[in-house]
């Protein structure tokens, strides 16, 4: 019978936590205090320590330290009623087997203690964690980042809204891999990129015959989901017929495969995004309101990056790293002057079009040390000009923009439309308005 130590001075959580427990046939002792579980700890070496980080006296941290030091190899589930980036990063790094916050459901504990005990290595997601960096010094940013956490161990439906761009996948990976969802799938769809009359067999799955194609019955993203988390990127983008069909989802967690009357029970987390104005799309009856209030129970706005122009340098600095490593490049760091262009540009396509900039400058001088004013491509330069610009129409200034942005790409509209933070069918639709010709 394996044995599981509880150590947390909220007695109704460690009580309530030890009757289940042993419902499912472990030896399981709860403790009030560090200080009480290391004496016993000395006699009796469990299999498993669930401890809790605010603890008076000897906290959690202190007494994860020591258990470490002397017994390595001891499997150690954190709980806390604090989320926090950097105490999950520390203790996933220093061997914990997970980090979970309150309050949790039992069901949810009960899955991680038996994968803990099956061997199952999938749960010890500190790699995940690691990539999934909000970079900054801003204020507003840091409460954002706190603001997902706290999300991330609930199963609320979030909306996130933002220009393209500006990182709102990132918060996805962050809410997804700090939940209590992470062990299972992360499945992601981008409403706009897919055309009207294919997303609904996506999203639902069809059976074979459903339609001249399906020669092979295929799930859908409901389903491949189970369990996990699904992204909708662009939700606006549904048609007013699946928007219905999605909120009949998210109220019955049913649905049927194209061509099957077969009802299906679904379980998932919902996150949302969108770079327009929701709330507009609204009031001008483009989007469903019922649904429209059933996907903000949690909701977060990301600013662009011409907001937070104190953090070009932290992530000009970041996106260096990263790919000097990736292109063994000499470049090291960047000149003030280059700098200065940089936090003086608007950035229309917000971090996105930053990393590509400096991803781009990289491997075209790999050789050199330092990126300088020059190495920056000419429309940065040209849009930096701000009297220029003060008698230009917003129009005027958007087409400029696009033709500067794919003069630099020699016309390939894939990368224009990664640099711009738009989709290639965006980008298509404003070289026809502006009349752009290549």
């Amino acid at each position: 019978m394996k044995k599981i130590f509880i150590i947390d001075d909220e007695k109704e959580i460690t009580d309530l936590l030890k009757k289940v427990l042993e419902k499912e046939n472990y030896n399981v002792k709860g403790f009030y205090s560090a200080e009480s579980a290391m004496e016993k700890i000395k006699k009796d070496v469990p299999n498993l320590i669930i401890l809790d980080i605010q603890m008076p006296n000897m906290d959690g941290k202190r007494a994860f330290d020591i258990i470490k030091s002397k017994y390595p190899e001891m499997k150690i589930i954190i709980i806390t009623a604090y989320v926090d980036m950097e105490k999950s990063k520390y203790f996933l790094k220093s061997g914990a087997i997970d980090f979970i916050a309150k309050p949790f459901k039992l069901k949810d504990i009960r899955c991680i203690i038996k994968k803990v005990f099956c061997k199952d290595k999938t749960n010890n997601r500190t790699s995940e964690c690691e990539d999934q960096k909000l970079i900054s010094n801003d204020f507003n940013i840091k409460n954002i980042k706190n603001k997902a956490l706290k999300f991330s161990n609930t199963d609320m439906p979030v909306l996130i809204t933002g220009e393209s761009g500006t990182g709102k996948e990132l918060l996805v990976n962050i809410i997804h891999y700090h939940g209590i969802r992470k062990h299972k799938p992360l499945i992601k769809i981008n409403c706009a990129a897919i055309p009207d009359n294919l997303i609904e067999s996506e999203l639902f799955g069809y059976m074979k015959g459903a339609f001249t194609g399906a020669i092979n019955s295929k799930e859908g993203k409901f389903e491949e989901a189970k369990d996990g988390t699904l992204f909708l990127d662009e939700i606006t983008e549904l048609s007013p017929k699946l928007q219905s069909k999605l909120l009949r989802v998210l109220e019955y967690k049913t649905f049927e495969r194209l061509g099957s009357n077969k009802v299906n029970t679904v379980d998932f987390r919902l996150i949302c995004a969108t770079n327009k104005n929701i709330k507009k799309q609204v009031k001008r009856d483009l989007f469903r309101e019922d649904l429209y209030h059933r996907i903000t129970t949690h909701y977060i706005n990301l600013p662009p990056l011409r907001e937070r122009i104190d953090d070009i340098p932290l992530l000009v600095n970041y996106f260096i790293e990263i790919f000097k490593k990736e292109y063994i490049a000499s470049v090291n760091k960047i000149s003030d002057e280059a700098l200065d262009l940089l936090k003086n540009y608007n950035w229309p396509g917000n971090i996105r079009e930053l990393r590509n900039i400096i991803e781009g400058v990289i491997t075209l001088k790999s050789h050199s040390k330092i990126i300088t004013k020059d190495n920056l491509p000419k429309y940065i330069h040209k849009n930096t000009d701000i009297e220029a610009k003060t008698t230009m129409s917003l129009n005027n200034i958007e087409k400029e923009h696009i033709t500067n942005i794919l003069n630099y790409t020699k016309g390939n509209k894939n990368k224009a439309s990664k640099i711009l933070g738009v989709s290639v069918k965006t980008l298509y639709n404003k070289i026809k308005k502006y009349n752009i010709k290549m």
